[in-house]
């Protein structure tokens, strides 16, 4: 006769009962991060300077031609010594986005009318890219 194995498991209410409970933690555990990207995918930081981000929020989508590429994961104003100010994002974006080309463009579009944004980026054709961790300067 044998002992053990899957029957054993099925059949005792407590381990049941614990494996549900480890299930429904890790579904939660996911849900609950799914805004800020899920753990262990590879991902693409950059920052970007914008003149204004008026109603843009942490989580705001990052988007190129309407598909999401990714997320604004802080937002900083930056001052300037001719005492203008804008705003620095920094971006989670895909990895399959890397490296972003330097002739890229930003855009702060609005996404309802209710007033959600999102930045829409267009990308350029140049063959050379922002490395990783780069800041994207406003003039372009």
């Amino acid at each position: 006769m044998r002992r053990g194995g899957v029957g054993v498991l099925a059949a005792s209410p407590t381990m049941v009962g614990a494996v549900t409970v480890l299930i429904v933690i890790v579904a939660v555990f996911l849900a609950y991060n799914a805004n800020s990207g899920l753990p262990f995918v590879p991902t693409y930081r950059v920052s970007v300077e914008v003149p204004n981000a008026a109603a843009l929020t942490r989580g705001n989508e990052a988007r190129i031609g309407g598909v999401r590429v990714g997320l604004i994961e802080d937002i900083e104003p930056v001052a300037h010594e001719d005492g203008s100010v804008s705003a620095k994002l920094d971006l989670k974006l895909d990895k399959d986005i890397d490296p972003l080309p330097v002739d890229s463009t930003v855009i702060v579009r609005t996404r309802s009318a209710l007033g959600l944004k999102y930045l829409e980026i267009n990308q350029g054709a140049s063959v050379e890219g922002y490395p990783e961790g780069a800041v994207v300067p406003l003039a372009s």
